[in-house]
This record gives C-alpha cells, sequence and structure tokens, in this order.
C-alpha cells in the first residue's frame, strides 16, 4: 500500500482516469481549433491550449496533449505527412505542455491576482513569442535535415512565417490570460495548488 501510495499519479485509479478525461478534452480541442484554423497558416490556438493543460493540470498533462495531438495531427495533416517532420513538431511542441506545468508548479495561478492582469498578460505574451521561436528554430532545422537544404537559407525562407506564428502567439497569450484567472478564479476541478502539483510530477 506504501508503494502505491508513492507512485499515485501513474497507479491511482481515480487519478488516471482524470488526467486521461482531461487529456482527451484538450487533445479534441486543439484538433478542432487546428482544423478548423487551417487555411490560416501559422496562426494556431493548439500552442496556448498545450500550456494551458501544463499549467491548470500538471506537466504530465500538458507533455500528453501536445504529443497525442501532434501524432493525430501530424498523420492526418493538410499540408501532408513527413515523418522527420512529425517527430521534430511532436518534440518541439511539448515545450509548451513543460513551461506550463512548471509555471504552474511554481505557482503562476496564484500570482495572476498580485501582479496585476495587464502585467500578467504582457509576461504571458513574451513568454508566447519566446516559446514559439524556440519552436520555430527547431522546426526549421529539422526541415532543413529532412529536405537536405541549407541552414540559413532554410531560416531566411522561413521568417515570414515564423513571424507570423510568433506574433500571433504572443497576442494569443495575451489576450487569453484573463480566461485562466477566471478558470481560477471558478474553482473547476481538477486544478491543483502549486505544492500538490509539483509534488505529482516529481512522483514517478
Amino acid at each position: 500500500m506504501e508503494r502505491l501510495i508513492k507512485v499515485g499519479w501513474i497507479i491511482h485509479p481515480a487519478m488516471r482516469a482524470r488526467d486521461a478525461c482531461i487529456t482527451t478534452l484538450m487533445v479534441a480541442a486543439c484538433l478542432a481549433t487546428n482544423y478548423t484554423l487551417v487555411g490560416i497558416p501559422n496562426v494556431k490556438l493548439m500552442d496556448f491550449l498545450v500550456f494551458a493543460s501544463g499549467l491548470l493540470f500538471g506537466l504530465k498533462v500538458g507533455v500528453a496533449v501536445a504529443v497525442l495531438t501532434w501524432a493525430i495531427y501530424g498523420t492526418l495533416n493538410p499540408y501532408g505527412f513527413c515523418l522527420p517532420i512529425l517527430l521534430a513538431t511532436t518534440a518541439s511542441e511539448t515545450i509548451y505542455g513543460l513551461a506550463g506545468g512548471l509555471l504552474g508548479r511554481h505557482g503562476l495561478l496564484d500570482r495572476l491576482d498580485e501582479d496585476g492582469l495587464a502585467w500578467t498578460a504582457y509576461k504571458l505574451g513574451v513568454l508566447g513569442f519566446s516559446l514559439t521561436a524556440l519552436y520555430d528554430l527547431l522546426t526549421n532545422l529539422a526541415f532543413a535535415y529532412a529536405f537536405h537544404m541549407p541552414l540559413l537559407p532554410t531560416l531566411a525562407l522561413g521568417t515570414y512565417f515564423a513571424l507570423v506564428h510568433e506574433t500571433s502567439n504572443a497576442l494569443i497569450f495575451a489576450f487569453c490570460t484573463p480566461a485562466l484567472a477566471r478558470l481560477k478564479s471558478l474553482g473547476i476541478p481538477g486544478l491543483q495548488e502549486p505544492s500538490a502539483r509539483g509534488e505529482q510530477d516529481r512522483v514517478g
């Protein structure tokens, strides 16, 4: 029994069921918004939804949402399928889930009221831009490798699309901050306190 408690996140049936339900719902939301916005290249709500999954429900949920979303969307992608690109985008997408999970563990939700909505929105906008810049760099490197293209020309050709992606994500991260504050105030079941989330992510 003591061993089961120590590995609670992995073994405990109630925890597994809750996290599986949350992950399924968030993956469905990511896919729905991705296919809805498919006609607008590099403008997606998915990155913020993955970040919010980690922030609200823990690092493992955030990473799971990132991996499962790309496993489906990358395979059934309207722009075509390429295994090296799929692996790169899947791995890079976890950056958002990891960032959300780590910030949630350190109490970002609890500081929404303390820091003020405008300042928090600004910081999340900068965070969204920075995470997306890293994501775009990694995926462009993978693109250059997969298609045997010179690195610098590849980065130059992708500059416009990268800026669209980074700017749109900065705005989405900033403008969606009130939604996160609202979720926190509602006390929705499944939202965890920083200490609890940190403990769960360290276990197992």
